[in-house]
């Protein structure tokens, strides 16, 4: 990752020193993740890819700092640990979350779910190869899509993906969906840049898969 602009370094630098306050332990316990108590570290996946974080930054498993939103969401989850974990685990869309009161928010939410539906479709079955590849498995509940999965974007945080391909009537279109207890580990804005994350990791997925 390239230098950071003084706004993005100020607020990462921020959210470094709040790590101090962070309960370790806790994380380990309701984040169902990996951490290291004497030496105040996590190990965090996300969308596969492992991440290390600590009071000292994230890193990836080269040792470098990915991009910056990556950084944000990674540490506003280890700093939003619950004191338990929520039960409610029932799906619902980004509107239904009460936290997602802010309209740039709900715009971003929907320019995601577009640009998915943009890019695959007429794709199917590069879509759906791509999210086996990111560790997608069928729900437990069948739903009226040509696609449906679950992805796991962080621990205890999946995602319920549904798409349905352009057909002689209707167009395509995807819903990205999160266990209602979300709002709990990330806020509105974090949930956004999630699905931001998914997008290019589907496609990056797919290029590995195609070589297109």
């Amino acid at each position: 990752m390239g230098k950071l602009n003084p706004i993005f370094k100020k607020n990462y630098e921020d959210y470094l020193l709040q790590l101090k306050n962070v309960d370790f332990a806790l994380c380990n316990s309701n984040l169902g993740i990996n951490v290291d108590e004497k030496n105040l570290y996590a190990k965090i996946p996300f969308f596969n890819t492992l991440y290390r974080v600590s009071r000292f930054g994230v890193v990836d498993e080269q040792g470098e700092r990915p991009k910056y939103g990556i950084c944000v969401i990674l540490l506003k989850y280890l700093l939003m640990c619950p004191q338990w974990v929520p039960p409610a685990t029932d799906w619902i869309p980004y509107r239904d979350f009460k936290d997602s009161g802010q309209s740039q928010d709900n715009g971003l939410a929907d320019y995601a779910t577009m640009a998915v539906t943009k890019h695959y479709t007429g794709k199917l079955s590069r879509l759906r190869a791509s999210i086996a590849a990111l560790g997608g498995t069928a729900p437990e509940v069948e739903y009226p899509y040509d696609l449906s999965a679950v992805i796991p974007a962080l621990p205890r945080i999946p995602i319920l993906f549904l798409f349905n391909d352009a057909d002689g009537q209707f167009s395509a279109r995807t819903s990205i969906l999160y266990q209602r207890r979300a709002e709990h580990f990330l806020d509105a804005e974090c949930r956004v840049m999630v699905d931001g994350y998914l997008l290019e990791h589907l496609k990056k997925g797919e290029h590995m898969l195609t070589g297109d």
